[in-house]
């Protein structure tokens, strides 16, 4: 599990748990470690496969959520505010998919490394991650930044089924509820404004 700010560096890293993990299993696990904290009054975007909280905020599900769903600008006609909010949500999420691909084209040893134990991946993985954020930070003219790559992972839709009400006692991963309100109110914000400047 990672999370990425919009500058394409890590701040957080997660190794050590096997692929084949749900996604909820590694946040929920980090989160109750301590590895991974949220910043009052701040929220990660992540996936449909998470469940929605004030901490972690979701797509809405059902909906069209990819890019390549919404079509050219111009002929982008939206169904409502939630697919709005999907699409929004979408382009800041893509942050992650393009900082994966700056990565494995930077480190194409994290392609394949089924070769090495699994606590060596782990710590190449962690490595690679490091040393991306050094190139991030301190040489700010570097190719593979400035350059759109495209990832090679698949698109993030619902990879597992997620029963969001076993994650209500879960306060190190946030409350679905307030995870709900605060969504809604994005979205009702962001549909207000487009509404706005539509009619001008």
């Amino acid at each position: 599990m990672v999370a990425v700010n919009f500058d394409r560096q890590f701040n957080y890293i997660g190794t050590g748990l096997e692929g084949s993990a749900a996604d909820m299993r590694i946040l929920r696990c980090a989160c109750e470690r301590g590895d991974f904290t949220v910043p009052d009054g701040k929220y990660y975007l992540v996936d449909s496969g998470y469940a929605n909280t004030q901490k972690f905020i979701s797509p809405y599900r059902g909906l069209k959520y990819h890019l390549g769903e919404f079509g050219p600008k111009a002929h982008r006609n939206y169904t409502g505010p939630e697919e709005m909010f999907n699409h929004r949500h979408a382009q800041l999420r893509n942050t992650v998919e393009r900082t994966f691909g700056i990565w494995k084209k930077r480190f194409p040893i994290l392609k394949n490394m089924k070769s090495f134990s699994f606590d060596v991946q782990a710590d190449i993985v962690m490595t690679c991650a490091i040393i991306h954020n050094y190139i991030a930070r301190f040489h700010l003219t570097d190719a593979y930044l400035h350059v759109d790559v495209d990832s090679e992972e698949e698109p993030c839709g619902i990879t597992q089924s997620v029963d969001e009400n076993i994650f209500e006692e879960m306060i190190s991963v946030g409350n679905s509820n307030k995870g709900a309100l605060l969504r809604t109110q994005i979205k009702n914000e962001m549909w207000l404004m487009r509404v706005t400047t539509l009619n001008l």
